[in-house]
């Protein structure tokens, strides 16, 4: 019964964590919302002629690099999450548990590093525009 108990409390902690990161997207997600905002602002203020306005606006690049950052964060949990529910399920008898882990791992995996790549796209557009 304690084993129970203590699997129950670990499950649970590992729901409050994925909260806690689908957070962090949500936040993510509306700091890239505020980018294209801003940017569709100054393609606005363009159009209208108003160059002056639209160059006064701020530079969205950095915004979407921390929102980009943000959501590493929280694909490199949920990757580990993964990486700890294949390994329980491979401990397991139930196959069709062992695949889901697995696929779930690899989609895991590839979400995470493409997240990476425009990551570190975004990094290298930061450092041009420092540059230059």
């Amino acid at each position: 019964m304690e084993q129970e108990r203590q699997t129950l409390c670990r499950r649970l902690a590992d729901a409050n964590a994925s909260l806690g990161f689908l957070l962090i997207l949500i936040a993510a997600i509306l700091l890239s919302f505020y980018a294209a905002s801003v940017e569709r602002r100054r393609l606005c203020l363009a159009l209208a002629g108003e160059e002056a306005r639209a160059a006064a606006l701020p530079d969205v690049l950095p915004l979407r690099w921390r929102g980009s950052a943000m959501v590493v964060e929280a694909l490199g949990f949920f990757l580990c999450l993964a990486l700890k529910n294949c390994r329980q399920a491979a401990a397991g008898t139930d196959a069709a548990a062992r695949r889901s882990a697995e696929a779930n791992l690899w989609a895991a995996v590839l979400v995470l590093s493409a997240a990476l790549v425009r990551l570190e796209d975004l990094r290298a557009l930061l450092v041009r525009s420092a540059d230059g």
